[in-house]
């Protein structure tokens, strides 16, 4: 039967449409975070603001950029792909708006002392992960599909994760720095799994005859790996052995995005951002061995996976979720692509401000990264908040 759309059932161009599909508000909230939040912390960590959180200005900056900032881009995307998934409901309307607001008390709480206990602090931060289960559990179980099942286990571990960061915080247990490492890798492993299933996709479907080569065993061994690390980081082995084991997941990564490889990616900056991001997640895991034999420095790897992994990834996952769930062209604006060319250079140069050699000049250098990657954020919300605001050009809903 013929399914004929009526103009009558047409979404108004005027209506606010943040709150009706999961990507708006936080992508637009994250978006508004990635550049708050690294203005904030250049003054914090350099000791001209006070901001009286718990964390500490090392603490603090982890947690956001972890907990704040990646969680909600976790979770506007998770939100969005389920009901594609499944074809059901997720959260839109007033639960959609709830959610949001409890992600934005977490922020508030989190960075400023209000004079609230900190028992408050940690069940609002905490609540955000468990909420956004409860929001895809009923789609994703009903559909029954394993791997997707898994990312309601990823956001249980992220609540942990987040759990102990807090209880480190409040001089509990002694687990901050876990928290920070078991949550900087759960957000590598979603990267992991989803950057295996939609940069291949990507990759193939505007280059007439490229097929992206999947092997099945680097395909397990990739995602293996990354657990694997997360299991060594818990065990007091050697470091040695925990060198080697970085040092080969970060080549068996590099073999993976080889096969999705095509010299034309070049041409579309939608496709070779995600690319050059897969790259330095590769980049940081080698970086992370070199570490545990003391030939670098651990914040290089550290922000190989942050800056150039977390942020490009994100920031091209974003502009394209967008662009799709808003009817448009899948072309990123101008202004969007400069981002992306400035998120690439702030990336080098934060890793670079790590290296002994620029020790003289760190200060200078990873407040260049911070102003850089604010900038290229800025540029995302300038272009992409009126799509953001706005129903779908095509007048469906979504």
């Amino acid at each position: 039967m013929l399914n004929i759309e009526r103009p009558e059932d047409r979404i108004p161009e005027d209506t606010f449409a943040l709150f009706f599909l999961g990507f708006r508000p936080f992508f637009s909230l994250a978006g508004l975070s990635a550049v708050l939040l690294i203005l904030l912390w250049i003054p914090f960590f350099s000791g001209h603001i006070a901001l009286n959180n718990y964390y500490g200005h090392v603490g603090w900056h982890a947690h956001e950029m972890i907990f704040g900032y990646s969680l909600a881009v976790i979770a506007g995307f998770l939100l969005t792909a389920a009901r594609n998934w499944t074809s059901m409901e997720t959260p839109s309307g007033a639960p959609l708006i709830g959610l949001t607001l409890v992600w934005l008390a977490g922020r508030l709480l989190s960075t400023v002392d209000l004079g609230q206990p900190d028992w408050l602090t940690l069940a609002v931060d905490i609540a955000f992960a468990p909420l956004v289960i409860a929001g895809l559990a009923k789609p994703l179980l009903a559909a029954r599909v394993a791997r997707n099942i898994a990312f309601l286990v990823i956001l249980s571990l992220f609540t942990i994760a987040n759990l102990l960061m807090h209880l480190g915080a409040i001089g509990v247990a002694n687990t901050l720095s876990f928290g920070i490492d078991m949550g900087l890798s759960l957000v590598i492993l979603v990267i992991v799994v989803l950057g295996g299933r939609v940069i291949p996709f990507f990759t193939r479907n505007p280059l007439p005859g490229m097929v992206p080569k999947q092997w099945p065993a680097i395909e397990i061994a990739s995602v293996a790996g990354v657990i694997v690390v997360i299991v060594t980081d818990l065990l007091p082995l050697p470091a040695l052995l925990a060198a080697i084991v970085s040092l080969v997941v970060g080549t068996i990564h590099f073999v993976r995005l080889s096969g999705w490889y095509d010299k034309r990616i070049w041409q579309h900056p939608i496709i070779w951002v995600l690319h050059v991001a897969y790259g330095w997640i590769a980049a940081g895991f080698l970086l992370k061995g070199l570490s545990l034999l003391n030939l670098v420095s651990s914040s290089s790897a550290t922000h190989a996976f942050t800056v150039g992994g977390i942020g490009l990834i994100t920031l091209g996952m974003m502009g394209r979720v967008s662009l799709g769930h808003t009817g448009r062209m899948l072309e990123l604006p101008k202004l969007t692509v400069y981002g992306i060319y400035i998120l690439t250079l702030a990336s080098l140069i934060r890793v670079a401000a790590s290296i002994e050699w620029f020790s003289s000049a760190y200060m200078l250098l990873i407040s260049t990264s911070a102003v850089l990657w604010a900038i290229s954020f800025a540029f995302f919300c300038y272009n992409y908040w009126p799509f953001l605001l706005k129903p779908r050009i095509d007048g469906r809903p979504g």
